[in-house]
């Protein structure tokens, strides 16, 4: 039996006591954040510019920190640079100059593939590169 599903992406979770624990998923975080940008917006605190500015750094805030409690440790590099790459993003209402935006977003995303590429990489990965082809020839060669 497939047990009742749950609002705004929640799911129990076990804690190390034995008790049940909601856990807020990656899609709620989202949600509240739109919502509370949204409010400031509806009470006049902050204008329209702003509003998209604050959605961008609190959503690329909480990918931030969702990278380190609710994904896994195989794709916490991949959401920890896109976090970053959001909160860069919200600098637009920052500076007055948009190519200063743009020059951030792309040093976030060269680290981002620089994190990915040398901090995530496997066993399999160095040694399939290091290794011949089986049979002492490629596999052109040895194709009747």
């Amino acid at each position: 039996m497939n047990p009742e599903p749950r609002p705004l992406n929640t799911r129990l979770r076990t804690d190390a006591r034995g008790g049940t624990r909601l856990k807020l998923g990656y899609g709620a975080g989202i949600i509240i954040v739109v919502l509370l940008s949204a409010a400031a917006w509806l009470v006049g605190v902050i204008d329209v510019p702003r509003m998209i500015s604050l959605m961008l750094l609190l959503g690329g805030l909480w990918t931030v920190v969702a990278a380190f409690t609710i994904f896994d440790v195989s794709e916490r590099s991949f959401y920890l640079g896109w976090g970053v790459v959001a909160a860069a993003l919200s600098t637009f209402d920052v500076f007055n100059n948009f190519n200063y935006t743009i020059a951030l977003i792309l040093i976030a995303i060269v680290a981002l593939i620089l994190i990915n590429v040398y901090i995530g990489r496997t066993p399999k990965m160095y040694s399939a590169a290091t290794t011949r082809p089986a049979g002492g020839g490629t596999p052109a060669a040895t194709a009747v």
